[in-house]
Order: structure tokens, then C-alpha cells, then sequence
């Protein structure tokens, strides 16, 4: 019982912290004012620590409140987490990963993701969810993801992590477009374009990464779209004959008759590619699958390798030859 009442606590901290306001927040968690009130001052009795500052007009949450709601949903996700697996578990035999991935992860990496095989675990089932990379991080960091594919990733102590690439931007254009003919293309020649980018908010290191190239080679556009999906180019690009600035996996959806898709060569607009686990997750399994996965992913992005074709003449001549 006494565990019952400290879950309910977590759960009312959480809830005011999100509602800032005790009506709503008793009726979310089931309880009268009172009684959330109740529960309010228990918590903070438990952590010997004002949550809250409140008065008869206003409700303010205190940085020791901040971090005891950060780690309160770690908490009750954990308990959800094997309330959930041990029921999974019940019902089906076998070894299962839950596996994050951002949207933007390159192609190539995602195919790799479904080719792992493992001696050990040949019955192995793995269910993927497609997930923005700071939701991946908070996934594993709660117990809900065994493994991320993340893109761009905030360094977490907590987390283990392995570099595996770093994926250009992509540029899409109409087929008729004078750049559509380049096998690459840096910024500078997108001077004078019309160019269609992500919001803010949708990649915010991108945006800024873009904005600060921009300002750096003194480069300005006719006009700047922003959108918050990338399939909202496609309607842009046939409109205006603009150029799209998008990640290579949402590039290459759009690549086709009417649209091609080129990489971006700049090295500032390279976007880094990592698969991640929790640092305390002792899993054998966990530790099989991220040590094939980089092996795997190692051998397929490999760069171009330098071969020496022998000419008749008996001296090497070198040429360059994709792996």
C-alpha cells in the first residue's frame, strides 16, 4: 500500500508540473483539490524539498520540482515497461528488441537494421518506431527502446553511443533545372534560388547550421520557404522551380521523374549518424546486435577503395573503383 502512495505521488507532481493549475491537475490523477494537495506535500515531505511555490493566485514549479519530475517519468516508465514485457513475455517465446530510428536516418543504415542476423538468437524478432532523436534518447533513457538509430544526438552520459556516418544534405530540384545536371552541388551555387528549407522548430541545428553557412559566404536567396515536412516540397518545387534543401532520406522519397535529388557538399551540413543503448543495459543480446549492427554498417558504408590494375606494359596504373 504504502507503494501505491508513492506512485500516486509521482503521478500528481508530474501532473501539476504539466497543468500548473490544481483543478485540472486533480482531475487528470482522480483526486479532489484536496486530496492532491495532500499528495503535493507528501512528496515533498519524502524529498525534503519545496516542489512548488504557490500562493492564492499563482503556482510556480522550483528547480528541485524540475528535476523530480524529469526523474519521476523515468520512474514510472520503467514500471510501465516491465508491467508490459512481462505480460509480452507470457504470451510469445523468444528473443524481441525494441528499436528507435529517426526519420532521418540514412537509407542505407535502415536497410542494414533489417538484415542483422545473430547466430545466438536466430529466433530473434525486432519492432521498429520511427521516432524524432531527442524522443529517442528519453525512449531509452525510460527502458521503453533497447536500441536507436539517432541522428544529430545530444551527448548523454547515460548513453552509449557509436559513431557510424556522416550523411550529407541533399539538395532536390526539378528535372529541367540547370542544377539537376551537376553530380554535386555546393551552396554557393544555390546563390539567387529560391530555396525551401525546414522550420525551425522541425531541425533546429540544421536551420541554424544553414543560416550561419548563409551568413558566413554572404550568400542570399530570392526567398526561403519553410516547411515542417518534406513532402510539402514537392508541391513548392513544381510551383516555384526552386531548390529544396532536405535530409538525404527524405530526398531520395522525392527523387523521380519530375524531381532529382543531388548530394549537398558541405562538410558543415553533414549530418552524424549513431546508434545508441543505454550505458547500464547489461543485455547480452543488446550488445550482440549493436556490436553486428557497426560491423554490418562499417562494411556497406566503406568509402571507395584504391585498386591497381595492371597495364600490359607491366607498371600499375592507379584508378579509383567503388567496394
Amino acid at each position: 500500500m504504502q507503494q501505491r502512495f508513492k506512485t500516486r505521488h509521482l503521478e500528481a507532481v508530474i501532473t501539476l508540473a504539466e497543468e500548473m493549475h490544481f483543478g485540472r491537475a486533480a482531475e487528470r490523477v482522480g483526486l479532489s483539490q484536496s486530496g492532491l494537495s495532500r499528495c503535493i506535500q507528501s512528496a515533498e515531505h519524502e524529498a525534503n524539498a519545496k516542489l512548488f511555490e504557490r500562493d492564492r493566485r499563482s503556482i510556480e514549479i522550483t528547480d528541485a520540482g524540475r528535476s523530480y519530475v524529469e526523474h519521476a517519468r523515468i520512474s514510472l516508465a520503467h514500471g510501465e515497461r516491465a508491467i508490459r514485457s512481462a505480460r509480452e513475455t507470457k504470451d510469445r517465446a523468444g528473443h524481441f528488441l525494441e528499436i528507435g530510428k529517426s526519420p532521418d536516418v540514412d537509407p542505407v543504415l535502415v536497410e542494414v537494421l533489417y538484415s542483422i542476423r545473430l547466430p545466438l538468437y536466430s529466433d530473434l524478432q525486432i519492432s521498429i518506431h520511427s521516432e524524432p532523436s531527442s524522443d529517442l534518447a528519453h525512449g531509452l533513457m525510460s527502458a521503453d527502446l533497447d536500441v536507436a538509430l539517432i541522428t544529430q544526438p545530444e551527448r548523454n552520459a547515460k548513453l552509449t553511443m557509436t559513431k557510424l556516418a556522416e550523411t550529407p544534405l541533399h539538395i532536390v530540384v526539378p528535372r529541367e533545372h540547370s542544377l539537376a545536371s551537376k553530380s554535386a552541388i555546393k551552396l554557393a551555387d544555390l546563390r539567387d534560388e529560391r530555396w525551401i528549407i525546414y522550420q525551425q522548430r522541425t531541425h533546429p541545428l540544421l536551420y541554424e547550421r544553414i543560416m550561419k553557412l548563409m551568413r558566413d559566404e554572404h550568400i542570399h536567396p530570392k526567398h526561403i520557404d519553410r516547411i515542417l515536412y518534406a513532402d510539402e516540397a514537392e508541391h513548392l518545387l513544381m510551383a516555384s522551380r526552386g531548390v529544396a534543401l532536405l535530409t538525404k532520406a527524405s530526398a531520395l522519397k522525392l527523387d523521380g521523374k519530375r524531381l532529382v535529388a543531388k548530394p549537398l557538399e558541405e562538410d558543415a551540413l553533414c549530418l552524424d549518424e549513431w546508434i545508441a543503448a543505454r550505458g547500464d543495459d547489461n543485455s547480452r543480446l543488446v550488445s550482440e546486435f549493436v556490436r553486428a549492427f557497426v560491423t554490418r554498417s562499417t562494411i556497406v558504408l566503406q568509402p571507395s577503395q584504391m585498386i591497381l590494375p595492371i597495364e600490359k606494359n607491366g607498371s600499375p596504373s592507379a584508378t579509383c573503383s567503388s567496394s
